[in-house]
């Protein structure tokens, strides 16, 4: 295989950021997209040259369709993904892969029993800013870790939440401003860290109406490796910062706002230090979630990891960011919620 077919399921918010990627990947080909709402099927694909469906079982039945994309809420996407495995599709979904991990293990069991690549859109993994992370983890720089912390401190409306009847549902969203909004610098803070063992949370519903879910949390972890560390989520918070991941260790300290970095310091500094903190960009090449979820997004970082992904499917291999990597996340958003709700109680993974 040298090029790779894609399919979209689901036809809002996300799908265009998909589709663009697709169109800018090496090896990739947007063949066709599925909506239950025709219009918003058929404008996406007039926009991409691509065949618009309403049925995604249609979709699934095209031979010229190797991987799909999922872009439909969290909680929809265990049954349609358990459906593209049966039919021989690799599966792309973005974040969070399920609303909990009983479901993620649905997707994950379906996709080793039909030999399919599964993977889960974190495309924070692929900014410079982290890269460079992952890199000094690699060398020690940092020495020992003591201290990781994710900071999600974003603005979102009222009318953002009453725009979908999913948005703020557990059923369908599975969670609020750490489920929907702040998996991202959690599943960054992980994949820094390794896996958390104990945490203890509390959450809240403090400026909006009507939802199921939190728009405000705080936790505090306990990791494997011995580091503490804390995570700070709300959509309640006006106009919206800079979402920020900090690496904190004996030797060492890096801090990742939006996926570039702002502070980059080590006890035993490098003649290519100096030149990665003169490179600290502004809003950099993902944009920012803060405000708005769309309107600043930047394509690159989704571009990057479906070049991942499409070059697994033709090496073979496993993509970057595989189903397993992506439960974990969700692991620890499950242990927060499970703490808070019963009034801060210590949960151990």
């Amino acid at each position: 295989m040298n090029e790779v077919g894609y399919g979209i399921i689901g036809c809002g918010t996300i799908a265009p950021i998909h589709a663009e990627s697709i169109k800018d990947a090496e090896n990739a080909r947007l063949v066709a997209v599925s909506d239950v709402r025709e219009e918003n099927a058929k404008d996406l694909a007039a926009r991409y040259g691509a065949e618009a469906y309403t049925d995604y079982t249609e979709l699934l039945a095209r031979d010229d369709i190797h991987a799909v994309s999922l872009c439909i809420p969290s909680g929809m996407r265990a049954e349609i993904g358990e459906a593209c495995a049966n039919a021989g599709k690799h599966i792309l979904s973005e974040k969070p892969l399920e609303i909990n991990t009983k479901r993620i293990d649905r997707l994950i069991n379906a996709a080793d029993a039909n030999g399919v690549k599964l993977g889960c859109i974190f495309q924070f993994r692929f900014s410079q800013g982290a890269e460079k992370v992952h890199g000094a983890l690699k060398e020690g720089r940092f020495g020992k870790l003591v201290l990781g912390d994710a900071y999600i401190k974003w603005y979102r409306s009222q009318a953002y939440y009453d725009s979908g009847a999913w948005r703020g549902t557990r059923e369908l969203d599975g969670g609020g401003c750490l489920m929907n909004q702040g998996v991202h610098q959690i599943d960054l803070l992980i994949s820094f860290f390794g896996k958390v063992k104990e945490v203890t949370a509390q959450t809240a519903l403090v400026a909006h109406t009507g939802l199921e879910v939190e728009d405000l949390a705080t936790a505090m972890l306990t990791f494997e490796n011995g580091a503490m560390g804390v995570i700070e989520g709300s959509t309640a918070i006006y106009p919206g910062h800079a979402a920020r991941v900090e690496v904190h260790g004996t030797a060492g300290s890096a801090i990742v706002e939006d996926g570039n970095l702002s502070y980059w310091q080590f006890q035993e500094d490098r003649p290519e230090d100096e030149a990665i903190r003169a490179a600290f960009a502004g809003e950099g090449d993902f944009g920012s979630g803060a405000a708005d979820p769309i309107s600043s997004l930047k394509h690159e970082g989704h571009l990057r990891q479906i070049r991942d992904f499409t070059q697994a499917i033709i090496e073979d291999r496993m993509p970057a960011v595989d189903g397993r990597e992506g439960r974990h996340a969700v692991a620890l958003i499950e242990a927060i919620y499970e703490s808070a709700d019963n009034g801060g109680k210590r949960v151990t993974l």
